[in-house]
């Protein structure tokens, strides 16, 4: 990718996360999430550190973690981070909603069941139909932030023996 096309794709990130962080507190749905300290005329701003993060799984509270950016991920459409540990593999599973996701931090492999695994760095980006498995690892040598947009309730329907729970 040329330095162009990934600056404008940078652009593009930056910008859907603003436009989606703007409208995080104006549509809040019973998250919890209230406007950081760092608020700004016409919108709000969470500090990368002042972002509320808490365990996808609640038994697991030293795995992956989310964070709600907007909407309700329990009820339907949302846009959420996920932070993967260095070296994360929640193993093969699958989601009853679609979700595009975009990788913020870090180096993620993301993988269809049956096809080669694609790996790709912040910028990157990919589309998941609902229902097909799949495997997302965060790659060793730092932790993986990855936002997604899921098309309704978020959930993690384990395929074999994996320890992540969502649903």
């Amino acid at each position: 990718m040329s330095n162009l096309n990934r600056r404008a794709l940078t652009s593009v990130v930056v910008a859907l996360a603003t436009t989606i962080a703007t409208q995080s507190f104006a549509q809040d749905q019973g998250t919890g999430a209230t406007a950081a300290a760092g608020a700004v005329a016409g919108g709000t701003l969470t500090a990368s550190d002042a972002i509320r993060w808490k365990p996808a799984d609640p038994r697991k509270p030293d795995g992956v973690q989310m964070a709600v950016v907007w909407g309700n991920p329990d009820e339907g459409a949302s846009g959420t981070l996920f932070k993967f540990p260095a070296g994360a593999d929640p193993g093969w599973h699958w989601h009853t909603a679609a979700y595009q996701a975009v990788v913020v931090e870090g180096k993620v492999t993301h993988t269809v069941k049956g096809a080669a695994p694609h790996t790709g760095g912040p910028g990157s980006f990919w589309s998941q139909p609902a229902t097909q498995i799949h495997d997302d690892t965060c790659e060793a040598g730092g932790e993986c932030i990855v936002f997604t947009y899921f098309d309704g309730k978020v959930d993690f329907k384990p395929v074999g023996d994996t320890v992540y729970r969502r649903d």
